[in-house]
């Protein structure tokens, strides 16, 4: 009896569907690194160049990315150009706490505003959570900034 050849983890998946607004997504699911960044690329690539070419949106679902290096940073900043040089947007979707701490790092968050709430939304959840209007917390008497 033959033994079976182990099972290497999948370090990359990607697919395709259509999202409730008739819009592409795209699912990473695996390692967006050294070794996939270039397969990804060109996989979004292909998407963006695809059948809904158009001012139609392609949003990219990361909640399936368990590990993003410099590569898939890399790779995200370069479809973003692409996307906006095609007159796409690329909106990401699902960013993984580990993920968006190294984007924000890097300061690549800047390059996708829909991971950012809106001001508003931010100062209702303030209210919602402290009962005080406002944005944020305010310095007074006996806290560091007053005068």
């Amino acid at each position: 009896m033959q033994a079976a050849p182990p099972v290497l983890p999948v370090q990359l998946e990607l697919s395709t569907s259509t999202g409730d607004d008739g819009y592409q997504v795209v699912s990473v699911a695996g390692e967006l690194d050294i070794a996939t960044a270039e397969q990804a690329y060109s996989f979004i690539i292909e998407v963006i160049d695809g059948r809904l070419r158009g001012s139609a949106p392609v949003t990219v679902d990361l909640s399936g990315v368990t590990f993003c290096d410099a590569s898939g940073l890399g790779a995200l900043a370069r479809l973003a150009r692409y996307a906006r040089a095609a007159g796409r947007q690329l909106k990401l979707t699902s960013v993984r706490p580990s993920v968006m701490k190294v984007m924000r790092i890097t300061s690549l968050d800047r390059v996708f505003p829909e991971l950012h709430p809106p001001v508003h939304a931010y100062s209702a959840l303030v209210t919602e959570v402290t009962g005080v209007t406002g944005a944020g917390p305010q310095n007074g008497p006996g806290q560091f900034g007053a005068g």
